[in-house]
């Protein structure tokens, strides 16, 4: 088919109809139209190379789902990425406040536990470290039973120094809960 008005007649019947097909692969009125130019730019380049006219509204619905499949792909990809972007941010968001909490709260702790006497905050410190009772003992040189009074002295004081809330807490990461 020869370029020229055959092609402005075959935009014209057209036009409207692809648009419509559009608007429903797509699910959506936006960009119809500049889908639709699109289309009709391809068939425009390759009027050419058409037999016929139904030759050409073949290649034209053909060109119109292929465009609006390509696009459909490409805004899923989109937001397959944010979403995956979203996903792998909030983890990173809630991984970094759980560790300020953690942080936080362990400032709170070593704050309290500094303000004990100097055996009792020894006696607790080095049972944060994973010694028993025993090696307490031996370390610092007194009695296990020492060390236990001294351990119980040291969290009863503690919990009057910090709230109900941080206790749990406190005991939980101590693992004395």
């Amino acid at each position: 088919m020869s370029r020229g008005n055959n092609f402005d007649t075959f935009f014209k019947s057209f036009f409207n109809p692809v648009c419509l097909f559009i608007e429903r692969v797509m699910g959506e009125e936006e960009g119809v139209t500049d889908l639709a130019q699109d289309v009709f730019l391809k068939v425009f380049e390759r009027w050419k190379e058409f037999d016929s006219e139904e030759n050409a509204k073949a290649f034209l619905f053909v060109s119109a789902r292929n465009i609006c499949f390509d696009r459909l792909r490409r805004k899923q990809a989109e937001s397959n990425y944010v979403s995956r972007y979203l996903q792998e941010n909030e983890f990173k968001t809630s991984t970094f406040l759980q560790e300020v909490m953690r942080q936080e709260t362990f400032r709170i702790l070593y704050s309290a536990i500094d303000s004990l006497p100097e055996q009792t905050r020894q006696v607790i410190l080095l049972g944060m470290d994973g010694n028993s009772n025993q090696e307490v003992g031996e370390l610092l040189g007194v009695s296990i039973n020492t060390v236990k009074t001294l351990k119980k002295n040291g969290y009863a004081a503690l919990r009057e120094i910090l709230s109900k809330e941080y206790l749990v807490l406190l005991l939980i990461l101590l693992g004395e809960f």
